[in-house]
């Protein structure tokens, strides 16, 4: 890449990426992950069917706008797969409909850290959305690919295309604007937030308030709850994929997607209520 602003900040971005890599990889209990550039050209996507390649398209939110695909080849989605499910890590299992599910699993995870890297990098709200379609019309504007290694996965090598749209936003936004510009807005959103809030917030900002997660609900008859017993299934009324819910004293702040971290179920939150709404949460404690 040449030594332009569009060239420095996509290397960054990427480079926050790897870093996103690596720590996923290594809470899954891959040790000496390292990472290295690449020539992805053979990994390059053409918007159809590739036999072997998977390609997963996210788009930006809050200051990435735009689209971005990742493509690797079948035999790495299986190894990344594979850890994830903490299953025997062997290249000549079949690449099954379960193995699909668990690489997308990983790779939403490993988004969900890159987010929190650039939003950390550029002190702006950042979201990396997972996109179930890929098929449409993607140009790509830029490009890169690296290969990881561990002591358990071999050669994963993944390539990153961003269209120019999501490219043009990965500069700054304060190198793209007026501090004057700035300024203004810094205090027209300080003002906002002081109208939905109360002013004597701070006093309460330490009480703890239960969170839960609801995958959804169902209706039961008294006769069907004493029926319950070990390997009873009880149907909920939500879709796999659709978001979860999390309530804090009772009340929906957001929804996001399940995830594992160190083994630990959690949420990656892809949807917040207004902020009128979450203080609302006050009224409930």
């Amino acid at each position: 890449m040449s030594n332009t602003p569009f060239a420095e900040n996509i290397s960054a971005f990427v480079t926050v990426w790897k870093d996103a890599f690596l720590r996923v990889l290594e809470s899954l209990g891959a040790a000496g992950v390292s990472a290295e550039n690449v020539d992805g050209t053979a990994l390059q996507p053409t918007g159809e069917s590739q036999v072997g390649i998977l390609t997963v398209k996210f788009s930006g939110g809050g200051c990435l706008k735009g689209e971005m695909l990742w493509t690797c080849e079948k035999p790495v989605a299986l190894q990344c797969a594979q850890l994830l499910m903490s299953e025997d890590l062997n290249p000549e299992a079949e690449f099954s409909a379960t193995h699909t599910d668990g690489y997308l699993e990983f790779i939403r995870q490993v988004a969900g850290e890159a987010a929190v890297g650039w939003k950390l990098q550029r002190g702006e709200p950042t979201e990396i959305v997972y996109q179930a379609e890929t098929g449409s019309k993607f140009e790509t504007h830029s490009s890169a690919a690296f290969r990881l290694s561990s002591d358990k996965c071999k050669s994963l090598t993944f390539r990153i295309d961003l269209d120019a749209s999501l490219a043009e936003s990965l500069l700054a936004k304060r190198e793209r604007e007026s501090p004057e510009t700035v300024t203004t807005e810094i205090a027209e959103a300080g003002g906002a937030a002081n109208l939905a809030l109360p002013s004597n917030l701070d006093l309460i900002l330490d009480v703890q308030l239960d969170a839960t997660i609801r995958f959804g609900e169902r209706e039961m008859l008294l006769q069907d709850v004493f029926g319950l017993m070990p390997g009873s299934v009880v149907e909920l009324n939500q879709l796999v994929s659709e978001p979860a819910d999390l309530l804090v004293a009772g009340r929906l702040v957001a929804k996001g997607e399940v995830v594992v971290v160190d083994g630990n179920f959690g949420l990656r939150v892809t949807e917040v209520v207004s902020r009128n709404q979450r203080a609302a949460v006050l009224d409930a404690a």
